[in-house]
């Protein structure tokens, strides 16, 4: 058995509502659970499959797939999954850019060929024009279950009947049941299909009419529609008749009575109506408009009045701001002679620091440099060592790989492949030895033959006793008697000979171009090869440790260290001669400094507070002068108080008026409401339909009228009657040779029928495998039920205790629920037979009740050990607990 179907990745883009690109990624072995609510995106990914193996690259039949209002874009699918020890990736697209490239492992075909390698592989066709349909799907469209569809399952079994009669063939040959399989599908005896063929003159394969049958039942409902017509062609007549001296009354009573006229004069009023309302409409208009002017002339008086009480208020905020501003400076001015004094003090004391840390660090030099010294001569007895052991490693690296360049490096895929080629050659050699021609002489002392096979460049001599297999025909020379020509019989032999001698020259050509005689040379000197490469990275190891960055840059680090000793030989020489004695360390000089500079930084962050406090009083002060100046100019100003009573008594007037003009407006808009200028309009529009379609029925009816006389004078001068009797007449004979043909094809139909019943003993046979899975996943859903398997390989009748019915006949549940196992069953068959199996449900199971709901997750879950299985649903709740994280589409 192969090893299952494993899809890990599926990415679309520009499909659908996937404008951008979109992927799911490591799909897990096993269920695979997505969710999301409606619109988005689960049935346009599992389209996205379908497309992707049943829809030609090039095929123009995919406009479903572009973005809606998109007809430009490229839709792409992109598929990587994995059968029987090999990695497959599928690219297709379509519409403006159509391509298919298939990747196996490191195997690539494009276009039809992809395809239809594809289609071979999973068991489906595709449609030799336009869009695939379901007779196309095969075993896809039966593991593929689309929304809505999991009950319908009859059909797409009948689809894939031929991939699942290959199913249970190789079942039954594994099982050594061949014989009885070959029997089953052989189509019965001689008998069987003469009679068969006669029920086909009559009937199709599903018990429809065809033929003469079809033509004298055709003729039987030709003719009853003929009658039929008639008699409704006479009723019409009679019907018309009445109908028009109708039609005649109420066209007189329109002309006498004239009613469209009375609702013209209400038209006209309403108009009058809606005139008034317009003019009442304009001045309420004017009414507001003048209320906004109004409205904001009020606003910018209150402003400016505003204005007046604030320059008032300012004037007598400025003097109490002047006089808080003068005492804060005198006290600003009091402060700053003491902190010039103290930062003088530690600007002194900072200095003597500075000169004491100087002393310092000039002997601390001195102490680093002897220090660096030291570690100098260290480093360089340590760096001498490891250049020793680093050129001793280079020489048995250079030693190591002097072998390898002389030689041709046997590579794993160069083994691999030799295996394989050697491997095919002895099948094909036992295959030629089992399928030619063995000839066995004995002859006599001092006699002997010579045989010549087609291909031999010279014949064999044959003498004593011993044995010649001929794969190829041959001339044996007979001495004194003639020559017998052999030719060897038996399956493919001239094929299978063929590829036995291809097989040699590829595996001769092989051994040739890798250098080695046969495949345990190969073996033994890759596995040389493989020792002497693990001394040589062990002897690279050794020197990578030794010299991490190479054997000429750790030369060079030597040269280098030994300037830097000399560099500081120098340098200590010059320090040494000048280094004097000091009480103090660096540290504590540092320390030491540190301290008089923090206290000399807080005197002149103290200092420069108060300056800048002063210098803020001082500008506060000339500010706040100059702002109560600049409010006693604008109180002194000409005019000013004059200004305000104006504006006051402005202010006043217009308050006045806005109250008028404010209840003109609400008499005007109570005088609207009441007249409702809205229905007004509506009696006009509902009006002048009426009157027009009014006029417009008055003179359709005359039309009516007249098209009926006319009618009705053609329709007497044909003679209906007559045609009627005369028809009634070729309906009976018609029923009579109907009847008959009829009686005949139920005849030859029950006879095949019987016949067929011998062959389902051999069929249940053929049958067990698939009925054994399906009643394992039934007894996970019904406890000791059984349903069985009918000759086109689907349910068929369900026995639960005493009861028992037909699939069809179960509810629409059920038959979901059976029609998912059934597909289980299927796929359990076809992995056993090696084939690969993908399932897929998209929103199914949303009309089972809870209780069936639980007991159809232990069979998915069951199913799922075996299959991989693609769940989509938009009811995340009720897939909770089958042990899988749910992946959102959203």
């Amino acid at each position: 058995m192969n090893a299952p179907l494993q899809l890990s990745r599926l990415r679309v883009e520009q499909l659908r509502q996937f404008r951008q690109g979109f992927e799911l990624a490591n799909l897990q072995p096993g269920l695979n659970i997505f969710c999301g609510p409606n619109e988005a995106g689960k049935s346009s990914l599992v389209r996205a499959i379908r497309a992707a193996f049943f829809e030609r690259h090039r095929s123009s039949a995919v406009g479903d797939l572009l973005p809606w209002g998109d007809s430009s874009a490229a839709p792409s699918v992109e598929l990587d999954f994995a059968f029987d020890g090999h990695q497959y990736r599928l690219a297709k697209s379509f519409g403006k850019r159509p391509r298919c490239d298939l990747r196996i492992d490191a195997r690539s075909l494009e276009g039809a060929e992809a395809e239809d390698h594809l289609a071979q592989l999973f068991g489906y066709g595709f449609a030799s024009r336009g869009a695939s349909k379901t007779e196309h799907w095969g075993i896809p469209g039966l593991l593929w279950v689309e929304q809505g569809t999991g009950q319908e399952l009859r059909e797409a079994a009948q689809h894939a009947r031929e991939h699942l009669h290959g199913a249970l063939q190789s079942q039954a040959e594994r099982l050594g049941q061949g014989a009885a399989a070959q029997v089953a599908a052989s189509g019965g005896d001689a008998l069987l299909s003469e009679l068969r063929a006669q029920r086909g003159e009559l009937l199709t394969a599903t018990g429809k009419p065809r033929a003469e049958l079809e033509q004298a039942a055709q003729r039987v409902q030709a003719l009853q529609q003929s009658l039929q017509d008639l008699d409704l062609q006479i009723a019409r007549y009679r019907e018309d008749v009445d109908r028009l001296a109708q039609l005649r009354s109420q066209h007189q009573r329109d002309e006498q009575e004239r009613p469209w006229e009375q609702l013209q004069q209400q038209l006209l009023q309403a108009q009058q109506a809606q005139t008034a309302l317009q003019q009442s409409e304009q001045q309420l208009g004017e009414a507001r408009q003048r209320m906004n002017q109004l409205q904001n002339q009020q606003q910018l008086l209150q402003r400016q009045l505003q204005a007046f009480a604030e320059q008032e208020r300012a004037a007598t905020q400025r003097e109490q701001a002047l006089a808080q501003a003068s005492e804060q400076l005198q006290r600003a001015q009091a402060g700053l002679a003491p902190a010039r004094d103290q930062f003088k003090h530690s600007s002194a004391q900072v200095r003597q620091a500075q000169a004491q840390l100087q002393q310092s660090r000039q002997a601390e030099a001195a102490r680093q440099t002897r220090q660096q010294l030291e570690a100098a001569q260290h480093q360089q007895a340590r760096m001498t060592e490891a250049l020793q052991h680093a050129e001793a490693a280079q020489q048995s690296v250079a030693a190591l790989r002097a072998p390898q360049a002389q030689q041709r490096p046997l590579t794993k895929a160069d083994l691999d492949t030799l295996r394989k080629l050697d491997q095919r050659l002895r099948e094909l050699s036992l295959q030629r030895q089992a399928l030619a021609t063995r000839l066995e002489f004995k002859l006599d002392a001092g006699q002997q033959l010579r045989l010549r096979q087609e291909g031999q460049a010279e014949a064999e001599s044959l003498a004593g006793q011993g044995q010649v297999l001929l794969a190829a025909p041959g001339v044996l020379d007979l001495p004194g008697l003639g020559r017998l020509r052999i030719t060897p019989g038996g399956q493919d032999l001239d094929g299978l000979e063929a590829r036995w001698s291809e097989a040699r020259a590829e595996h001769a050509a092989a051994m040739e171009r890798l250098g080695v005689q046969d495949l345990a040379e190969a073996e033994s000197r890759f596995a040389a090869q493989q020792e002497a490469l693990a001394q040589l990275k062990l002897v690279e190891q050794a020197l990578a440790l030794s010299a991490p960055q190479g054997l000429a840059r750790l030369q060079q680090e030597q040269a280098d260290l030994q300037a830097r000793l000399l560099a500081l030989h120098d340098a200590l020489a010059q320090q040494a001669a000048g280094e004097a004695a000091t009480a103090l360390s660096v540290a504590e000089a540092e320390s030491a400094l540190d301290a008089t500079q923090r206290v000399e930084e807080a005197a002149r962050q103290q200092l420069g507070r108060l300056e800048q406090q002063h210098s803020a009083m001082e500008a506060q002060q000339l500010q706040a002068q100059r702002e109560l100046e600049l409010a006693r100019a604008q109180l002194a100003e000409p005019g000013r108080l004059e200004r305000q009573r104006e504006h006051q008594r402005q202010w006043l007037a217009g308050e006045a008026e806005l109250a008028a003009v404010a209840a003109r407006i609400e008499t005007l808009q109570a005088s609207l409401d009441r007249a409702r200028p809205d229905i007004v309009q509506q009696d006009i529009a509902r009006l002048q339909r009426s009157v027009q379609q009014m006029q417009q029925a008055h003179q359709e009816l005359a039309v009516q009228i007249q098209l009926i006389e006319q009618s009705l004078q053609q329709a007497g001068a044909q003679g209906l009657d007559e045609q009627r009797e005369q028809s009634a007449g070729d309906l009976a004979r018609a029923q009579r040779r109907w009847h008959e043909l009829r009686l005949r094809a139920a005849a030859l139909d029950l006879l095949c029928r019987k016949l067929d019943g011998k062959r389902q003993a051999s069929l249940a046979r053929l049958q067990a495998p698939l009925q054994q899975h399906l009643q394992r996943y039934v007894q996970l859903l019904f406890p000791d039920a059984r349903l069985d398997v009918d000759e086109a390989l689907t349910p068929g009748l369900l026995q639960r205790g005493v009861e028992s019915g037909d699939f069809e006949a179960l509810s629409f549940g059920a038959r979901e629920q059976l029609g998912l196992i059934s597909r289980f069953a299927y796929a359990d068959l076809l992995q056993e037979a090696g084939r690969p199996t993908l399932l897929i449900l998209d929103d199914a199971l949303v009309h089972s009740d809870a209780q069936r709901l639980a007991q159809m997750k232990r069979v998915i879950f069951d199913a799922a050990q075996r299959h991989q299985l693609l769940l989509f649903t938009c009811h995340p709740e009720d897939w909770r607990d089958l042990g899988v994280a749910q992946r959102s589409l959203r």
